[in-house]
């Protein structure tokens, strides 16, 4: 697994629209938040491959967001975790699904600490590839079930009879229900991120 590089802290204004959290004065929820999310946040970034703070320990991507609105940021850390524990979607297929939400809504962060953990949990390099560049060549049939639906529901916000058919097929019943939970949960992350211009470090190389 590939150690993330952190980011300098002054090399961007890595909070975006939003003040760092670093540099206001926080209350005592958000401070406990703060935490919360370097300990369980940070850590799952850190196994993944991906840099939650910059080198000086600042929380960037959505997680400084969560830090100012501790409640919210609570409430999504517990919709996530659930959808982890309880998906019967396969890792591989779960970040097909995040990836192709993310690239859809060029939502920086989301591209970039995704391709960390889809390489984490064994998806190709030759399907993240695709995902980012709009190639599904080599795409294993489920994989590209997976990626033609949350496509098109993200893009057409609709899902063709036929396209509908195959996940059920692939996925089941109860499969497609989480496929769908998990499109929502990162349309919210990709709206976080782009309402407030969050920037992300670059995806290394595999």
């Amino acid at each position: 697994m590939t150690t993330p590089l952190y980011p300098r802290a002054d090399d961007r204004d890595w909070g975006g629209r939003l003040p760092r959290a670093e540099s206001i004065d926080l209350d005592e929820d958000q401070r406990a938040a703060r935490q919360e999310l370097l300990e369980r946040s940070g850590r799952w970034a850190e196994r993944s491959g991906f840099a939650p703070t910059d080198d000086q320990g600042g929380l960037i991507g959505p997680f400084n967001a969560f830090t100012l609105r501790p409640g919210p940021g609570r409430a999504f850390g517990r919709w996530v975790g659930v959808d982890q524990r309880d998906s019967l979607l396969p890792a591989t297929i779960r970040e097909v699904v995040i990836l192709t939400v993310g690239v859809a809504w060029q939502a920086e962060y989301e591209v970039y600490a995704h391709v960390a953990v889809a390489r984490s949990v064994g998806l190709s390099e030759t399907v993240i590839d695709g995902l980012r560049n709009g190639t599904t060549d080599g795409f294993a049939p489920d994989e590209l079930t997976a990626h033609r639906f949350a496509d098109e529901l993200v893009r057409d916000h609709r899902v063709t009879r036929s396209t509908y058919d195959g996940a059920i097929e692939a996925f089941g019943r109860d499969g497609v229900l989480d496929l769908v939970h998990l499109v929502g949960m990162y349309l919210a992350t990709s709206a976080l991120l782009n309402a407030f211009e969050v920037p992300a470090p670059p995806i290394p190389a595999p």
